[in-house]
């Protein structure tokens, strides 16, 4: 295979995982279509509850659908191992989504806070 070969079919399977992202649906209101693209680069990402409220915790699969990882009731933290390209979606009390993260090389520390502030996401581990 040519150089040119190879970077036009790297070039249509980024294309397709694009397209792919759209076709997506989230079951939360609010949240960005995503979905885990492979897992490749190994990492963890660690959610800490600092909302005051429970927080429903979800990983986005290769179809992206929701998978349920359970909640954090206020103060409760949870560390999980997850790979580079899987999005995480956080939701309230309800079902509601409040953002979707992904996890970041060396490991992450997501500080989940109020409704109406973001979760503060360090580049990594603390």
């Amino acid at each position: 295979m040519t150089d040119a070969s190879t970077r036009s079919l790297r070039l249509c399977a980024a294309l397709v995982a694009v397209a792919s992202v759209g076709a997506a649906t989230s079951a939360h209101a609010g949240c960005p279509r995503a979905r885990s693209q492979n897992s490749d680069v190994a990492t963890t990402i660690t959610f800490v509850n600092q909302s005051g409220e429970y927080r429903g915790i979800y990983w986005k699969d290769f179809s992206g659908s929701d998978k349920s990882y359970g909640g954090l009731n206020p103060g409760e933290r949870k560390t999980i191992s997850t790979y580079l390209t899987h999005p995480w979606e956080i939701t309230n009390g309800p079902g509601d989504c409040l953002q979707l993260v992904f996890p970041r090389p060396g490991g992450s520390i997501v500080r989940l806070t109020a409704r109406g502030r973001r979760a503060q996401h360090p580049s990594q581990g603390e």
